[in-house]
């Protein structure tokens, strides 16, 4: 069995999103901050609506949030820690939820080969200012902080504190 993998810092994951630009490496897809889709849902519920809401799943499924399965913004080991990788910046990579699940622990010579998605090229140029809905978490996480998660809490006090800093 290998070795457990220590948690990733938030601070330092937040420093990858924003040094990413927000943008999976492998796809060259814009990404979503997930939790905000589920704080999103729950002022939808808030607001009335009553119907299914395909916003927020934790396991990020087609069926029950598309939007995520596709565009949900995690941090990848470009060398997998599995295989030796470390749990550095330089190793570290924004990726989008498909690339991130695609790749797995595959090397890079082995990922390299294999069938990826195809990179897009946006139109008109790529976002310049785009933070993965992170500025619409910061605004709704504090309007029920009963409701939030231990996470929520803390990805609250690592973006409340990097806006302080800039």
């Amino acid at each position: 069995m290998g070795k457990s993998r220590p948690p990733i810092p938030k601070e330092l994951q937040l420093s990858i999103f924003r040094r990413d630009r927000w943008i999976c490496l492998w796809c060259n897809r814009p990404v979503i901050f997930g939790p905000v889709l589920r704080l999103l849902e729950r002022e939808m519920r808030k607001a009335g609506r009553t119907e299914p809401l395909a916003y927020f799943n934790a396991h990020a499924t087609r069926d029950s949030a598309p939007l995520l399965d596709e565009l949900w913004g995690v941090i990848d080991h470009v060398e997998a820690f599995s295989t030796g990788g470390a749990n550095s910046e330089e190793n570290l990579a924004t990726a989008c939820n498909k690339c991130n699940g695609r790749k797995s622990s595959a090397s890079l010579k082995k990922w390299g080969g294999r069938e990826m998605r195809k990179p897009i090229k946006g139109k008109y140029g790529e976002p310049q200012h785009w933070d993965g809905l992170s500025g619409v978490f910061v605004i709704l996480a504090p309007r029920d902080p009963v409701g939030l998660t231990a996470s929520d809490k803390t990805w609250l006090k690592v973006f409340t504190t990097a806006i302080e800093s800039l």
